[in-house]
């Protein structure tokens, strides 16, 4: 596996010189996930870097009652850890494996050297936290003010703005119902429901994990929560 080839084009990476994008690589290691592994746990102690090299992951929270909240799925590409690599000791949240793939995993004390020495890895870092963050609060924000259809109508336009390859109005969900449920913090029934209100409605059609949206401005009204 040409790893550097695999990494060199991921956003965190853009901009790192061969050499310091080599020394990397060579430091750190690399693990395969099957599906439903617990990568790592909430309040593990951690003190390294996560780049995910193939495959999908979820981050969630549970409450002491185990209910469970998905707060991002990430994919190929996609980094996570950044507060264990250079501010927190333990992880904010759970790692799960939705399917098969490997993680790069770099100490952080080696991140940080090598970030001192290339500004475009501290800019490319503080890209992603602040991407980070505004999902995040549009995430309570949906989840606080928002009733089961308007999240469900958020996501799915947040979905299609993120999808580059898809300029229509199709989309293939990559979780199942159930994780989209966690996701948008409700119930797999209650999800449904939305799901057949809205094909018996005429504003989307459902073919398995295919999506067609059919009215884009109901769509946009439910997600403002008109």
């Amino acid at each position: 596996m040409n790893i550097i080839k695999q990494i060199q084009d991921v956003a965190l990476f853009r901009g790192v010189s061969a050499a310091n994008l080599q020394l990397l690589a060579s430091r750190a290691t690399y693990k395969k996930f099957k599906p439903g592994e617990l990568i790592i746990g909430e309040a593990d102690p951690i003190r390294a870097f996560y780049v995910i090299i193939s495959g999908r992951l979820k981050l969630s929270k549970s409450s002491s009652e185990g209910r469970e909240q998905t707060l991002s799925l990430l994919g190929p590409g996609d980094p996570f850890g950044l507060c264990t690599a250079f501010a927190t000791d333990s992880f904010p949240a759970s790692a799960m494996a939705l399917e098969e793939g490997e993680i790069m995993i770099i100490p952080g004390e080696f991140m940080e050297t090598i970030a001192r020495k290339e500004p475009e890895l501290l800019l490319n870092i503080i890209q992603i936290l602040s991407q980070r963050l505004k999902e995040s609060m549009s995430l309570i924000e949906s989840l606080a003010l928002k009733e089961i259809p308007g999240r469900l109508a958020s996501f799915l336009l947040h979905a299609l703005s993120s999808d580059a390859k898809e300029k229509n109005n199709k989309l293939e969900l990559t979780i199942s119902q159930r994780e989209l449920a966690k996701m948008l913090g409700a119930t797999p029934e209650a999800l449904s429901r939305s799901l057949r209100k809205m094909v018996n409605e005429g504003i989307i059609a459902v073919d398995g994990r295919m999506i067609n949206i059919l009215n884009r401005k109901a769509i946009e009204e439910l997600a403002e929560g008109e």
